[in-house]
């Protein structure tokens, strides 16, 4: 049998529903997605009667955003226990990370891959050289923390990148461990911009406090991706509140909608919905990990929401494999051939979903797998 559909260009992202209902001709509303690692409880219903509701106000629509977005922002605060001005708002983690580095001043990046397409677009931005640190597949995609703090101490680079837990693979490290490699980057002078996009599924982990007493450390966290809303694209960055200064004044006078900020304001007030996410996907991550692994594939240890699959010897291609999904099963899953340091065709990313939608993805693995091997 050969595959109906000529072979695509890799995805940069996932989530990208509209270029695989192009591409397959399915209407995007019918295709499962599992390529975006997204909550798939949605915005919490608190929010969501917020925003209908101030979507609706004409007079409401007519007003800027407060640029100082002092709702969200007093939010946090409280939450994460840090002044105000330690924390910038912005269209999501993904844009605040070349504001990021550029604010840190980044002229030579050192960055483990495999790792988020847009840190290279980042450095790229600010003009700074990416340079890549190469994760061990035998090590689960973990840093090495000892090698990583080496390479800081060589005198050669004046920033870095780490992720934690890391995407693609969710690796997490402890936060001592990144304490540790924030003391060495101290001691050398170089800065650090710390991604903790899906920290929420790790708290303890969150070294968000530190980022205010260090003037070279950025944290950038995501909004959206917890509470179950990515259209909505709000994201905020924490650091000293010079750091933080710099940075607002480098980004747009009004980042984000009034209706994103206002609603996010209010979903981060849902504690039973912060609680229940955590609970059902602590549940189903490994039960879809196991399911995946019985199959014969390799799934990595994953601290977030999403796993990454290593494809046996004598499977298809993730190309072939995704095709079938998407044109058999309306299933969408994260071909990661686009990762730099994955081996192309033999890698996966998978989201966690709920119990009913993980249970469909398990039987169309099984069928896709059974047919083709």
């Amino acid at each position: 049998m050969t595959d109906s559909h000529a072979t695509p260009t890799p995805a940069v992202h996932g989530g990208d529903v509209w270029q695989a209902a192009v591409e397959f001709g399915i209407p995007a509303d019918e295709l499962l997605d599992f390529s975006a690692n997204i909550n798939p409880r949605g915005l919490p219903a608190g929010a969501l009667l917020r925003l209908r509701r101030e979507a609706a106000d004409p007079r409401l629509l007519m007003r800027y955003p407060d640029p100082s977005a002092g709702e969200l922002r007093s939010v946090l605060s409280r939450r994460l226990q840090l002044p105000p001005g330690a924390i910038a708002i912005g269209a999501g983690a993904e844009a605040l990370i070349a504001a990021s580095l550029g604010s840190l001043g980044a002229r030579r990046c050192l960055v483990p891959v495999p790792a988020f397409s847009e840190y290279a677009r980042a450095c790229a931005a600010c003009g700074a050289v990416f340079e890549p640190f190469a994760l061990d597949p035998q090590l689960d995609f973990r840093l090495n923390v000892e090698a990583f703090c080496r390479a800081l101490r060589s005198g050669q680079r004046d920033c870095a990148v780490v992720n934690n837990p890391h995407n693609p693979s969710g690796a997490l490290l402890a936060a001592a461990e990144v304490r540790r490699i924030l003391d060495t980057a101290e001691a050398g002078g170089v800065r650090v911009l710390l991604d903790e996009a899906f920290i929420d599924y790790a708290r303890r982990a969150s070294l968000v406090q530190e980022a205010v007493r260090r003037p070279g450390v950025m944290v950038v966290r995501s909004l959206t991706k917890f509470y179950g809303c990515p259209a909505l694209r709000a994201g905020y960055a924490v650091g000293a509140p010079p750091s933080i200064a710099r940075l607002a004044a480098s980004t747009p006078t009004w980042p984000v909608t009034l209706l994103a900020l206002n609603s996010l304001s209010e979903a981060l007030g849902d504690d039973l919905y912060a609680e229940t996410t955590l609970r059902e996907n602590e549940f189903e991550r490994p039960r879809l990990a196991a399911s995946l692994a019985a199959m014969g594939a390799h799934v990595f240890p994953a601290a977030a929401n999403f796993l990454l699959v290593r494809l046996p010897a004598g499977w298809p291609a993730a190309t072939s494999i995704r095709q079938r999904l998407i044109s058999e099963h309306r299933i969408l899953v994260r071909n990661c051939d686009s990762y730099a340091g994955l081996e192309k065709g033999r890698y996966l990313r998978v989201a966690v979903r709920t119990a009913a939608e993980n249970g469909r993805l398990m039987e169309a693995f099984k069928q896709v797998v059974k047919e083709r091997t």
